[in-house]
C-alpha cells in the first residue's frame, strides 16, 4: 500500500501543463511526469512512477505463465559468438556486439543450449520456458522512445515438444496465456497473422493494442473476421478485372538481368511476397535508376535478359509504362498473375472471397511464433526418444515487450487530461484528496486509507488547491480519485477512466460534462472503491 507520493525527489511532476495536453507525445508526457527519464536516444532511466507500472505488467504476465507451469530462468544477456555462428544471425548489425560476445536481444540460442543440457530424453519433454529482463538492440535511429529503444525491458519464451503435433498443442496454448494477459491489462486488442520476419517459421501472429496513433496497418474481413497485417495479407482481384494503369520498379538480379516489376498504379508493392515466388534473386540496395544505368552501360555483356514480373491485378486493358531499355523480344521472359501487392482498405478478402477488408492501426506488444526446428537443426539440439533416438526439439518463441507496453497503454489510452491507466497496471489506483473545505478529525482519513487492503493508494499531501491537486491526478493517469471535504461523512468518487463496463456495478453513477462521479458514504468507500476497480 502506498500512502504517500513524491513531492520534492524523483518521480515529480517537471514544468508546467497546458489544461490541454494532447500535443504533447507520449514518450514526452512520461518523460514530464517523471515515470521515465532518457539520458540518451533510446535509452531509459525508471523513475519510481514507471517502475511501479512495470512491476504490475510484470505481475500479471508472470502469473498467467506460471499458471500453465511454464517455468523462469534468467539468462546472461552475454551471449558467445559461436552459437549465433551456427545459426548464421551473428552478421546481423542489430547487435551489440562486445569482442566475442554480443549483448541478447534474443536467446534462441542459448536457451536452446540450455535446455539440451537437462531435456535429453522424451520423458522431460514439454517444456515451457520464460525470462522477464533487458535485451539490447542496436537501434541506429530509435524512435518512438520506449517503442523501439537500444535497451528494453522484454519478457522471452521459448518451448520445447517431441513432435510437430505437441509443438502446435503449446503454441495454441501460449496464445491462451497472451490472450488471458491482455484481457486482464483492459486495452482493446486483436491478434493478427503476421510476418515472422527474421526469427523464423512459418506461422506466427502479432498481438496489437486498437489505437488510431499505431505505426501498423491491420486489415479485418467483414464477413470471416480474419485479421492479419498489411505485411500477410494479399489482394484479391476477380477475374478480368484489372487496374486502368500500372506503374514500374526496375531491379537488377545477381546475375545482372534486368527485373520488371509492374504493379497496379497506386498500390505498393511487397517485396516479402515476391521474394516468396522465388521467381527472381534481386541484387540489394539498388534504385530503380540505378539498375537502370548498370543494365545500359556498355561495358556489360551483350548477352542481356529482361525479365518481366507481372501482378496479379495487371492484365489485359491495363495502360503499361514504355520500357527505359532497349529491348530484343527473344531475350524477354514474363512472368504473369503473381501475387506481390499490399491488400488495401475495401478490397475482397482473399481468403473468404466474400467479405471486405476494412483497415485500422495498431501497435504491437507482443509476437508468437511457431518455429519447428529451425534453430534445434542448426544447433544440433535434441532429445532421446522411446528407442534411445536422437530427435530433434519442435520449438516455439513467444515474445512481450514490457517496457514497450507502459509506452503502448499511454497511448492507446490516453486523452486530453493526461495519461489514463487500466486499474491493473496504474502505479497508483486511488487517489485520496483532501479539500480544504474538510473541517473533520484527519483521523478519519487515515482509517479510511487503512481499510483500502488490496488497492494501491496514495495521500496527496502535495501543494495546491483542490483543483490543482485533481489536474495533476489526472494527468499521471489514476483511475479514481477520492475527494474528502464539506460533504463529510459523505465522499465524492471521480472516475478518471473506465476501460470496462461501469453498467455492471449496481451504483448511481452520475455524469457531470464527460466527467463520471458517485458519492457514497465514506464507512462504504473501501467496496466500493474495490468494486469500481474491478470492471477498470
Amino acid at each position: 500500500m502506498i500512502r504517500r507520493f513524491y513531492s520534492t525527489i524523483l518521480g515529480s511532476s517537471v514544468g508546467k501543463f497546458p489544461k490541454n495536453t494532447s500535443d504533447i507525445p507520449t514518450t514526452d508526457l512520461l518523460i514530464k511526469l517523471g515515470f521515465v527519464s532518457q539520458p540518451n536516444s533510446g535509452l531509459t532511466h525508471w523513475l519510481p512512477l514507471g517502475l511501479w507500472t512495470v512491476r504490475n505488467i510484470i505481475g500479471i504476465i508472470r502469473k498467467h505463465h506460471d499458471k500453465i507451469g511454464c517455468q523462469e530462468v534468467s539468462l546472461s544477456v552475454m551471449s558467445h559468438h559461436s552459437l549465433w555462428d551456427k545459426t548464421k544471425r551473428w552478421q546481423n548489425d542489430e547487435l551489440f556486439k562486445v569482442g566475442e560476445f554480443c549483448l541478447a536481444a534474443t536467446a534462441e540460442e542459448e536457451i536452446t543450449q540450455l535446455v539440451q543440457r537437462y531435456a535429453d530424453s522424451y520423458k522431460k519433454l514439454p517444456i515451457i520456458t520464460y525470462q522477464i529482463g533487458r535485451k539490447y538492440r542496436n537501434e541506429k535511429r530509435p524512435r518512438g522512445g520506449l517503442l523501439r529503444g537500444r535497451e528494453f525491458i522484454m519478457k522471452d519464451a521459448y518451448s520445447f515438444d517431441v513432435n510437430q503435433t505437441n509443438a502446435l498443442k503449446s503454441f495454441e496454448k501460449m496464445n491462451q496465456v497472451y490472450y488471458d494477459i491482455f484481457k486482464e491489462i483492459k486495452v482493446p486488442f486483436v491478434k493478427a497473422n503476421a510476418d515472422s520476419g527474421d526469427i523464423g517459421g512459418d506461422l506466427s501472429y502479432e498481438w496489437h493494442f486498437v489505437s488510431e496513433h499505431g505505426e501498423d496497418t491491420l486489415l479485418e474481413c467483414d464477413a470471416c473476421g480474419v485479421i492479419g497485417n498489411i505485411e500477410r495479407v494479399r489482394p484479391h482481384f476477380e477475374d478480368g478485372k484489372y487496374a486502368n494503369e500500372a506503374q514500374v520498379n526496375y531491379h537488377l538480379t545477381k546475375d545482372g538481368d534486368l527485373c520488371v516489376v509492374y504493379s497496379p498504379k497506386g498500390r505498393r508493392v511487397n517485396y516479402k511476397f515476391l521474394k516468396e515466388e522465388d521467381l527472381v534473386d534481386f541484387r540489394p540496395g539498388l534504385s530503380s535508376q540505378e539498375a537502370i544505368e548498370i543494365f545500359k552501360d556498355p561495358q556489360q555483356s551483350e548477352f542481356k535478359n529482361i525479365i518481366r514480373v507481372m501482378d496479379v491485378g495487371v492484365g489485359p486493358g491495363t495502360l503499361l509504362p514504355d520500357l527505359e531499355v532497349p529491348y530484343v523480344r527473344s531475350r524477354m521472359t514474363t512472368f504473369e498473375d503473381v501475387s506481390f501487392t499490399d491488400a488495401q482498405d475495401g478490397d475482397t478478402c482473399s481468403l473468404c472471397k466474400a467479405g471486405q477488408l476494412k483497415s485500422f492501426k495498431g501497435i504491437e506488444v507482443g509476437h508468437t511464433f511457431y518455429l519447428g526446428k529451425k534453430y534445434s537443426e542448426a544447433l544440433n539440439a535434441g532429445f532421446a526418444d522411446s528407442e534411445g533416438q536422437k530427435q530433434l526439439y519442435e520449438m516455439g518463441c513467444y515474445g512481450i515487450g514490457v517496457s514497450r507496453l507502459v509506452a503502448a497503454i499511454a497511448e492507446a489510452t490516453r486523452d486530453s487530461y493526461g495519461l489514463r491507466w487500466p486499474a491493473s497496471v496504474a502505479p497508483v489506483q486511488l487517489d485520496v484528496v483532501v479539500a480544504g473545505s474538510f473541517t473533520g478529525d484527519k483521523t478519519a482519513v487515515d482509517e479510511l486509507v487503512s481499510n483500502m487492503q488490496g488497492v494501491r493508494v496514495r495521500v496527496d499531501d502535495e501543494d495546491g488547491g483542490l483543483g490543482e491537486k485533481l489536474a495533476r491526478s489526472k494527468r499521471i493517469g489514476i483511475p479514481l480519485q477520492l475527494i474528502v471535504g464539506k460533504q463529510y461523512p459523505q465522499v465524492e468518487i471521480e472516475i478518471r477512466g473506465a476501460h470496462g463496463d461501469l453498467g455492471k456495478l449496481e451504483t448511481e453513477i452520475q455524469d457531470q460534462n464527460g466527467l463520471k462521479k458517485l458519492v457514497v458514504d465514506i464507512q462504504k468507500a473501501p467496496e466500493t472503491v474495490r468494486k469500481l476497480l474491478s470492471v477498470m
